[in-house]
């Protein structure tokens, strides 16, 4: 199979997964830099997770800062939400177009009030330009010296299991879950599996099972059946 082939089945595989949906309505609330409230004009209220970014939280430094940029940005505005899926908790998990046309994830990481959430394979080479120029220039958070990305101020001390699919993932603890797949073995495994890697760079983070099953990834042997999420 050539190269081309081989891209044309996979996005005929990642086809059902990634269905493109889109909401129109109000924003009623800001949670914080990434999280917003939604009321459509059947009076359906969603809530929606930025995709592709993480915010600092409220009690992190900037996090105020950022909820308030949003907030300048968005509240009271009429906005459209683009998203593929939705996560554990019901929030849509996309882009949010301001009325002027602009990306709300665009524009927190232009103004250095979010970190560019790389859980998407590939990285968004211009996201992670956004977030090097706002480094850059020292705005934002990135004023300080060593910022604490949110991913890791919300870790948790107990791994929570990997879930089976999108719809059972908690969208901000991807990093958490530990499921990473190894490229040259196209075999994928998470913290709970026997001789789990120490060093896991240059492997790719999968949000679920069948994210990575969808890529054609192969679970571990390492990894007993009784380890697998029941989600």
């Amino acid at each position: 199979m050539g190269l081309k082939s081989g891209l044309l089945v996979l996005m005929l595989f990642l086809l059902p997964q990634a269905e493109l949906k889109t909401i129109n309505g109000e924003v009623i609330l800001v949670q914080d830099g990434d999280t917003l409230t939604v009321k459509t004009e059947r009076d359906r209220v969603y809530k929606v997770r930025l995709a592709d970014i993480d915010a600092p939280e409220i009690g992190q430094p900037f996090g105020k800062p950022a909820r308030r940029l949003a907030t300048d940005l968005t509240l009271g505005t009429t906005v459209r939400v683009n998203y593929t899926f939705k996560d554990k908790y019901g929030r849509l998990i996309g882009e949010l177009f301001l009325p002027d046309g602009r990306l709300l994830n665009e524009e927190m990481l232009k103004a250095g009030l979010a970190w560019h959430y790389r859980v998407k394979y590939p990285h968004s080479s211009f996201l992670e330009k956004l977030e090097y120029k706002a480094w850059q220039k020292k705005l934002g958070l990135w004023v300080q010296d060593a910022p604490t990305p949110p991913w890791e101020y919300r870790r948790e001390s107990r791994l929570p299991s990997p879930p089976a699919t999108p719809e059972n993932m908690d969208y901000d603890l991807f990093f958490t879950y530990g499921l990473v797949g190894n490229p040259k073995t196209r075999v994928y495994e998470w913290p709970y599996c026997e001789g789990y890697p120490k060093n896991t760079k240059g492997y790719i983070n999968f949000g679920s099972l069948l994210d990575a099953d969808t890529l054609g990834y192969m679970v571990s042997e390492r990894c007993k059946l009784e380890q697998l999420p029941t989600q």
